[in-house]
């Protein structure tokens, strides 16, 4: 007799398929059918299990549904152990029955369950046999012509799915993970298009729960292939559907689950990008809401490292050790590991490295029981740590060269990488041969510098540039220097400086015309250049990349011998090496006139590297101590006119122009030693003083680091002797013998990146002058306001901008200089449309700020710009700031030949994460030279009756309009500098005039767009 499910119509028309033959099951109510068409029931592998009554049969039919709802309800609230009793139970009665749709339900959960609990081997075991027992299923099915069937065991394939779909990312099988995510997709698309006829509706996800799940998986394969700004923006999308999706009854308690999962991986994109206080955010919201619950104790873990960090060892251990309890009692031994490898990470950065081994052997105990590959790399790198700590060298290498094996086995390149630098580390530290620990750590440098470019968003960028790229340059750094090979140092950091301008648009997408830009979602297949997603969107949504380094070549004589390191890290680490024109890290030398080239770069250390343009192959490469660039940047911070945190305009100014500032000659002369004492380097003086005696004035060429950006190279002191100790502040003056300056010696300027691609500049015509503009909603005494004071017909400038107009016309046109003063008018449409004629050069005078974070693309000029106009940052009030992320988005994309940006810190771009602000944004367009300030320049208010704002304006307008501006302006520095030895009054102070320097790249012959 059979009982339950109708049986089958018609006995089958086919032949027995060979999955069935070997089956105990063929997904039906009993294995009794062959009988009931009266066929042999040997081959379909029978068994007595036909003995039910109808009324056991229901009975225990109901007992199944009953106990796989208690299942579920105990895997929500992640009570492993239980679910795992219930789902056994549930087995035991979808085997009375003989309903495999009921066991493939309890073993699919099963999957989810153990994936849960951080089990993958026998995750991957139950989703694994769920999917082969479908395929069997379904022949049995597709044997006897009962179609419909197939619906009863449908979720259960897609539950298991999911669970590979984790397995593949976790493991950076991004493909793979892809794969079944379009496979789940299809299927559902067919289901819907069945409709409710042929599917029940929690096959149908009528309400679309399904679909975001789906989304937040597809969010976490983003995550494992870097892409993450597109995650991000899922995420945020996902979240604010899952927040109307909470309000309906019937899903209400899956959509809180799934907003859980969302806000977790939004916890992790953010801490990845450096935005830690967001992350914490979310993280805290995580804990407040779920209270008790397993998801609340893992966002107590990872809160656990900022509170070490703000100075609460003992309360974020304590943190750990109570979440990791209360993710055992819940029998999530995968959540456990994590929560005692956190605790173990934290021991060893405080030095307890046998309580740190004794944490990260538990959690490899549970992670090898669990089958947890990646998480076991993670671990044998954290007992490398250990073994190298206490000096126990075998072992390190042992577990270094394990997590080195397993990394190139999973394809993960970021574990290949993470696995190379403590390989790399350990050696060194060893004493290894320093060639073979090179062979292993410079590919990696190049590997680890390149990768930081695949990133679409800034703060990303700027975390790897800071948590991986970083640490890698400092250990090959230490290297060359040990193996005294300083030409391969150079290059590394010419490469590391050569970074390029924000690229990857290549037509204009955003209108400065007033119309707005169009807001496509998807790129036009004929434009490169993607669209803004929508106005007012910040930097880490812009469609920017920043260009990574293109070739470049070290000397006409001389090809890079990074080279060949370069295609060992390409091939070593699937390194993407788009072809470029190679281009030259030198600019053309003047006759008789020697060119001094230094580039610094930070990375634990700074590093400097020197050559002149008549040796380029001897080069000299200076490590230069921490502490000192710190004391440096400790007096330069003091005296600098530029706010700091939560200080006023006036209280900055006043504080600069104390004595112990710029206030004395006397204050002035002590930072400018110790600048030059920590920050030049003997053999670099000597030769300066050298190339200076023989008549011609050289020309010192500056690359500074992100940690020096703000320091007036023209002004330092160059010492006579260096001390043999360290010296209290009251000694340096043992080591100078008068007071000559770098100025007194050579001309400074700046040295643009290799890598900033460069368009030509516009045709040569009038002088465009902008010129104090008028920002909206803001009065001229505000914030933002006026920084040339009241004007009138006999002040200086005005009298200096009638004499222009007496020479030919100036744009805008007007009549009289005046007029060409605080104007309203002089916002980004006027300003696109003055740069589209030909025209010699532009002189902005007024605020730059930096509107948002530390990424170049949202530093900004202030013109007269209302906030209904486009652009990239956010209003301020009434008004939009002018970005330079504006710039490189818009059609303005030609500048003239030359430019002044006079405002305040207008040329700290190499002081930004990214190096690309408004200073570097006009180079790129064309500029060859960028007259611009290291620091906030105070107003003429500074110094009643005297208006030395309006005399560097005149002295930087004159300059750009002659033969050689850097000279001119140096010249003119000079004269300032000779006066104020002479007459130490507060009109004449170098906060006035030593933060004006000039970016020169006329004679880099690099004019190529990328």
């Amino acid at each position: 007799m059979l009982v339950g499910m109708p049986p089958p119509q018609l006995p089958p028309d086919r032949p027995l398929p060979p999955e069935l033959s070997p089956a105990t099951s063929h997904g039906y109510n009993c294995r009794c059918v062959a009988r009931h068409f009266g066929l042999d029931p040997a081959p379909y592998g029978e068994v007595p299990a036909c003995a039910l009554s109808e009324g056991e049969y229901r009975k225990l039919l109901m007992e199944a549904a009953k106990v796989q709802d208690q299942a579920k309800r105990l895997a929500a609230a992640r009570n492993v152990a239980g679910a795992h009793r219930k789902y056994a139970r549930m087995r035991e009665i979808a085997q009375k029955l003989d309903r495999t749709d009921l066991e493939l339900a309890a073993v699919s959960d099963l999957a989810h369950v153990c994936y849960s609990a951080g089990d993958l081997r026998n995750a991957r075991q139950c989703a694994e046999a769920v999917l082969q027992v479908f395929k069997v299923s379904t022949a049995a099915i597709v044997h006897f012509g009962q179609y419909a069937e197939v619906r009863m065991i449908e979720g259960s394939r897609e539950v298991a799915e999911r669970v590979l779909i984790s397995l593949a990312t976790e493991e950076g099988d991004v493909a793979k993970a892809r794969e079944l995510i379009a496979g789940q997709r299809r299927r559902a698309a067919f289901r819907k298009e069945a409709g409710p006829e042929q599917y029940p509706p929690e096959l149908l996800d009528v309400h679309g729960a399904d679909e975001l799940e789906l989304r937040i998986f597809e969010v976490r394969v983003q995550i494992a292939a870097g892409e993450l700004a597109e995650a991000r923006a899922a995420l945020e999308e996902i979240l604010a559907a899952l927040d109307v999706l909470a309000e309906n009854d019937e899903v209400r308690e899956r959509a809180v689950q799934q907003q859980a999962m969302a806000r977790a991986e939004r916890a992790r994109i953010l801490h990845a990008d450096g935005e830690d206080a967001d992350a914490r955010a979310d993280l805290l919201r995580l804990s407040a809401q779920h209270t008790g619950a397993p998801v609340a104790a893992k966002a107590d873990i990872g809160l656990a490292e900022a509170r070490a960090l703000a100075g609460d060892f003992p309360g974020a251990v304590a943190a750990i050790v109570a979440a990791r309890d209360e993710l055992a009692a819940a029998g999530l031994t995968g959540d456990v590991a994590e929560a005692s490898h956190a605790l173990g990470t934290l021991l060893l950065y405080a030095g307890d490295v046998v309580q740190a081994r004794t944490q990260f052997e538990h959690a490899k105990t549970i992670r090898t029981a669990n089958g947890d590959v990646p998480g076991l790399r993670l671990v044998d790198t954290a007992l490398a740590r250990c073994a190298a700590a206490e000096g126990d060298w075998v072992a390190a290498e042992e577990y270094a060269n394990r997590a080195r094996e397993s990394a190139r086995t999973s394809g993960d390149w970021s574990d290949h990488l993470h696995t190379d630098f403590v390989a790399a580390t350990i050696g060194l530290a060893r004493g290894e041969d320093l060639r073979a620990v090179l062979d292993l750590a410079l590919p990696l440098t190049l590997a680890a510098a390149e990768y930081r470019f695949e990133f679409v968003s800034p703060p990303a960028r700027t975390a790897w540039a800071r948590d991986i790229a970083a640490p890698t340059l400092a250990l090959t750094l230490a290297l060359l220097a040990q193996l005294r090979e300083p030409r391969l140092a150079a290059e590394l950091i010419e490469r590391t400086c050569a970074v390029g301008a924000y690229t990857g648009v290549e037509g204009p997408s955003l209108g400065l015309t007033g119309a707005l830009p169009t807001l496509e979602v998807l790129p036009s297949t004929e434009d490169e250049r993607l669209p803004l997603a929508a106005l007012g969107s910040v930097t880490s949504s812009l469609p920017l990349r920043l260009a990574p380094p293109p070739a470049l070549r070290w000397s006409p004589s001389s090809p890079m011998k990074l080279d060949p390191w370069l295609r060992l890290a390409a091939e070593r680490y699937r390194l993407p090496r788009p072809v470029t024109e190679t281009v030259e890290t030198w600019p053309a030398a003047r006759p008789g006139r020697e060119t001094f080239l230094l580039r610094f770069a930070d990375a634990g250390h700074t590093f400097l590297t020197w050559r002149t343009t008549e040796d380029l192959d001897t080069v000299h490469t200076h490590p230069i101590d921490a502490a000192l660039v710190g004391t440096a940047r400790e007096y330069l911070d003091a005296a600098s006119p530029t706010p700091h945190d939560g200080e006023s305009v006036t209280d900055a100014v006043r504080r600069s122009l104390s004595e112990e500032a710029f206030g004395s000659h006397v204050g002035e002369q002590r930072l400018a030693r110790v600048l030059a004492l920590n920050l030049l380097p003997a053999d670099l003086v000597e030769r300066l003083r050298l190339a200076a005696a023989g008549g011609n004035r050289p020309l010192l060429r500056i690359q500074p680091s992100s940690s020096l950006a703000g320091v007036p190279w023209g002004l330092l002191a160059l010492p006579d002797r260096r001390a043999d100790h360290v010296l209290d502040i009251g000694e340096i003056g043992s080591c100078f013998d008068s007071d000559e300056r770098v100025l007194d010696v050579a001309d400074v300027s700046l040295l643009a990146p290799a890598g900033i691609p460069r368009r030509p500049p516009a045709a040569d015509g009038p002088p465009v002058y902008l010129l104090d503009p008028r920002v909206p909603g803001q009065s001229a005494f505000g914030e933002l306001g006026s920084v040339l004071g009241r004007q009138d017909a006999a002040s200086p400038l005005i009298r200096h901008l009638d004499a222009r107009l007496a020479e030919g016309p100036v744009l805008p046109a007007v009549a009289r200089g005046v007029e060409l003063v605080r104007r309203t008018d002089t916002d980004r449409r006027l300003l696109a449309d003055l740069l589209a004629r030909p025209c010699s050069r532009l002189v902005f005078v007024g605020h730059v700020s930096r509107v948002r974070d530390e990424y170049g693309a949202q530093t900004a000029l202030h013109l007269s710009c209302t906030a209904e106009l486009p652009g990239t940052a956010a209003p301020i009030g009434t008004h939009r700031p002018f970005t330079a992320a504006d710039l490189a988005l818009s059609e303005m994309d030609t500048m003239p030949a030359r430019v002044a940006l006079i405002g305040c810190a207008s040329a700290s771009d190499f002081g930004l994460a990214e190096p690309f602000g408004v200073l570097l944004a006009a180079v790129a367009a064309g500029a060859g030279l960028v007259a611009a300030t290291v620091w906030a320049l105070p107003t003429s208010a500074a110094v009643p009756r005297a208006d030395p704002m309006s005399e560097l304006v005149i002295a930087v307008d004159t300059a750009l309009a002659g033969e050689d501006p850097v000279t001119e302006l140096n010249a003119w520095q000079r004269a300032k500098l000779a006066r104020w030895r002479e007459t130490p009054e507060p009109a004449g102070s170098p906060v006035f005039w030593a933060a004006l320097t000039c970016l020169d790249a006329t004679d880099d012959g690099k004019t190529w767009v990328r």
